[in-house]
């Protein structure tokens, strides 16, 4: 069986990611790697491979890689990992300007290396099912969606996070992008855009801590993101309700139900497997990685893809500026 050398840069966003290549039947883990040198031992330990905290140095042993750093540094490194032949799974963001996002676009095609963007949930089975409703109109066209983020990020003065320049922009940006990419990737690329923010319960931050986004899309549908690292007591009423003539598709709890006239319906529900398992989100995604690299198709989250929920951002944050 082939197996494909795996590695994992930054430990804070990446355990997962390394977890995810320990399970996956097509990866051989060879790498951990960190600034912080006692957390890399010990992740290294857990999953029986080497560690490092220069993850230049472990560049000749390894196939493809996994940059899980913070966001200032997305370009870069992936660069440097293009430039050495290395296949990239990069987190999210591509890169925090449209500029060096072409960058590495440009560099993996001209190189020939699998460049794929960590969007999880895209890959999941809830998220697939929920896909498949919408194309089948099942319920009939959609022409409402709403999502819900509400959550509470320990205050990090000082740090990346916090800096606008270094994380790209605010909560929106770092967070919302899931969610962004999401409702492009249910409904298609959005022809008008909106925005507003605050910093109010998020002051440690530079960027905005709490936003309302809304798109709509060239069918005529609309959607509305809230999206908060600022909300220490939350209950909201899903993750994504979505509206259709027939219908509303219910997305929460690691259910999909429909509610219509006649009653409520579960349409797809995520086995119950006792306790999570780390990495366990993060395995359909990291398969699909894989996937691509041996057989040189193309991911679905690729760079181009990947512009689109960033590009849907950036307008966002354009307009705002402009009528501030």
């Amino acid at each position: 069986m082939t197996k494909i050398r795996t590695a994992v840069v930054g430990l804070n966003l990446g355990k997962s990611h390394a977890h995810a290549y320990r399970m996956a039947e097509h990866s051989e883990l060879r790498y951990v790697v960190d600034l912080n040198e006692e957390a890399a031992r010990k992740l290294a330990a857990e999953l029986d491979c080497g560690y490092a905290m220069d993850w230049l140095t472990i560049l000749d042993e390894v196939d493809a890689v996994s940059i899980c750093t913070p966001h200032h540094l997305h370009a870069e490194q992936a660069l440097k990992a293009i430039s050495a032949g290395k296949h990239v799974l990069l987190e999210k963001p591509l890169a925090t300007t449209r500029e060096d996002c072409h960058k590495v676009i440009e560099a993996a095609e001209r190189q020939g290396v699998t460049l794929m963007m960590a969007y999880p949930l895209r890959y999941m089975p809830l998220f697939r099912k929920l896909k498949e409703i919408m194309e089948s109109e099942r319920f009939g066209k959609p022409f409402n969606a709403s999502c819900w983020i509400e959550s509470y990020l320990q205050p990090r003065p000082g740090s990346w996070f916090a800096d606008k320049q270094m994380l790209g922009g605010g909560s929106l940006f770092s967070h919302g992008c899931h969610y962004i990419d999401l409702l492009i990737w249910l409904f298609g690329k959005p022809v008008k855009t909106g925005f507003v923010g605050t910093r109010n319960g998020t002051e440690w931050m530079e960027g905005e801590g709490t936003s309302h986004s809304i798109m709509k899309f060239a069918n005529g549908a609309l959607a509305h993101l809230v999206c908060s690292w600022g909300m220490k007591v939350a209950s909201p009423p899903a993750l994504f309700q979505i509206h259709t003539p027939e219908a509303l598709i219910s997305l929460g709890g690691g259910k999909l139900e429909a509610i219509t006239p006649e009653g409520r319906s579960v349409l797809f529900q995520n086995e119950e497997s006792g306790e999570p398992v780390i990495g366990g989100n993060m395995l359909w995604e990291v398969n699909h990685f894989l996937e691509c690299i041996l057989t040189g198709k193309r991911p679905e989250t690729d760079g181009h893809n990947a512009m689109l929920s960033l590009d849907a951002i950036w307008s966002m944050y354009e307009a705002d500026e402009a009528t501030a």
